[in-house]
Parts: C-alpha cells; sequence; structure tokens
C-alpha cells in the first residue's frame, strides 16, 4: 500500500470514529450546549441575519445550530465528503438555503477574505468567525498562533471569533479518575494528547495560551466558556435517557458560564471580539 494510500485509510478511519462520537450521549450533549452557548453571544451584534464561517467545519453540526438561528453560514472544509454531509443535514432541517460549504483549508481563508472584500467592499467578511475542535489538530503553537491571525483577519471589525479545543486539565481530571494517579502524571506533563474520540495525537492548548493568541491577533476576549463541566465525568453514557439528556444539557449550560467551572471543563470555549 502507498503511503498516499495509507494516509487516506487512516484519515477515513479517524472520521469514521469521530462520527461515532458525534452520534454519542455525550459528543450530541457537546453540540446542543455550544450552539446555545453561541446564540447567546451572537446577540450582542444584533438581530441578524449575520454572516457567519465555520473554519474547518467538517459535516456543519455547529455551523446548523446558526442556521437554524436564522443565520447565513458558510462551512470551510478540505473533506468533500463531510460538506456534503453538512448540505444534506441543512437540507434535512429545512435551512438548506442558508448553509453553504467552500472545500478549502484554513490556509485558504487570506485569500477567500480578500475576495470577500473586493466583492462586497469593508474590512473583514463575517460577523462571525467559528473555529471549533481543529487548532490542537495543527502541527506546533506557532503554526496556531499564525492561524488565529489569519481567522481574525476573517472577521470584520467588532466581530466575534469563537474559538474551541479540548482543555488539558480536564485530561489531567479523567485520567485520575479512571486510570490512577499514576496516569495522570503522565498526563500533567505530556506535550501532546491522544483523541479520545479517534486516537489521533494532538497538541495540548492551554486556555492561557488561545488567549494570548487573540490578543496577539487583534481580540479582546469578549466571552469564555467550559463545556461539559461535569457530564464527562460520569460513566455509562449508553445508559442515559432523553429526560436526562435534557437535565445534564440545563446544567451543562448553567455551568458554562461559570467562571468556577471553567478550569476543568472538557472544552474551553473563548469568543474574542475583533477591536
Amino acid at each position: 500500500m502507498s503511503a498516499g494510500a495509507a494516509g487516506a485509510r487512516a484519515e477515513r478511519a479517524e472520521s469514521a470514529a469521530w462520527a461515532t462520537w458525534q452520534a454519542s450521549p455525550w459528543g450530541r450533549l457537546r453540540y446542543r450546549v455550544v450552539g446555545r452557548v453561541l446564540r447567546s453571544w451572537c446577540t450582542v451584534l444584533g438581530p441578524g441575519p449575520l454572516r457567519v464561517l465555520d473554519a474547518g467545519g467538517g459535516d456543519g453540526r455547529d455551523a446548523l445550530q446558526l442556521a437554524l438561528a436564522g443565520h447565513a453560514v458558510t462551512v470551510l472544509d478540505r473533506s468533500p465528503e463531510q460538506l456534503a454531509l453538512a448540505r444534506a443535514a441543512a437540507a434535512a432541517a429545512g435551512v438548506g438555503e442558508r448553509l453553504h460549504t467552500v472545500a478549502a483549508d484554513l490556509e485558504d481563508l487570506t485569500a477567500l477574505a480578500a475576495l470577500t472584500r473586493h466583492r462586497e467592499g469593508g474590512s473583514g467578511s463575517f460577523d462571525v468567525v467559528l473555529c471549533h475542535d481543529v487548532l490542537q489538530h495543527r502541527t506546533s503553537h506557532e503554526q496556531v498562533l499564525a492561524d488565529v491571525a489569519t481567522l481574525t483577519s476573517s472577521v470584520r471589525p467588532g466581530g466575534l471569533l469563537s474559538l474551541l479545543a479540548p482543555n488539558p486539565a480536564a485530561d489531567v481530571v479523567a485520567a485520575a479518575l479512571r486510570e490512577g494517579p499514576a496516569a495522570a502524571w503522565v498526563a500533567l506533563g505530556a506535550e501532546r494528547a491522544l483523541d479520545p474520540a479517534t486516537g489521533r495525537s494532538t497538541l495540548r492548548l492551554e486556555a492561557a495560551f488561545a488567549e494570548e493568541a487573540l490578543a496577539a491577533a487583534g481580540c479582546e476576549v469578549a466571552e469564555r466558556a467550559g463545556v461539559l463541566a461535569v457530564t464527562t465525568l460520569l460513566e455509562d453514557a449508553e445508559r442515559v435517557d432523553e429526560r436526562l439528556a435534557a437535565d445534564l444539557e440545563e446544567l451543562e449550560v448553567e455551568l458554562s458560564g461559570r467562571a468556577e467551572f471553567r478550569p476543568t471543563a472538557r472544552f474551553w470555549h473563548l469568543g474574542g471580539r475583533r477591536r
């Protein structure tokens, strides 16, 4: 098997594992909680409809939440298969006309923003830019800094850049609870982490580092949340019924906005306002 074929096979396996996690009770809850937090953050930008870009948005699950809220969403991803799923989900939800897709990578954002500025005028292309569950898969912290600067250039002044990634502190807590103190010490000192959904090696990105990246790119950190503060510490997710899932959603939405629960939540979530 050639290196290219092996890489494609590995990427398909990772995509399948990620889809399985998305469909799990905790995966579904993550998208519902983030969707509610995002809709709340977007209200300060005006009634809309807002122009939203989901960079690295995959099958568009975060973007769909905003399309359902009446906003015009563009999903950018390098995978045609994932983008096809995003369009199909939007059509099934009755918002196909509000969700568009672009087959491109983060490196293409500068050209995309320049094209939109030339066509529409103004500085920056979108009212809201999302980059969720993407930055931890970049090759280095230096690349993350460059990515955040590029993402910021795609946001209009006063617009919102929403970043979300796994919280390294949550890995330590989960390791201690499920595997014991020795595993927690290993997680505490590791430079990289394993994505529990796909098994892929990822960067450990602290929320503090992301805040510094936003500031360096010209954004003020206006919003902070912690996503899944308690849920992912629970066992037996497959036993969660709809009533319990609804109760957990209300609890997690409340905890997401409380500063004391953010440090060990499964994901950190930041909203940067472009100056």
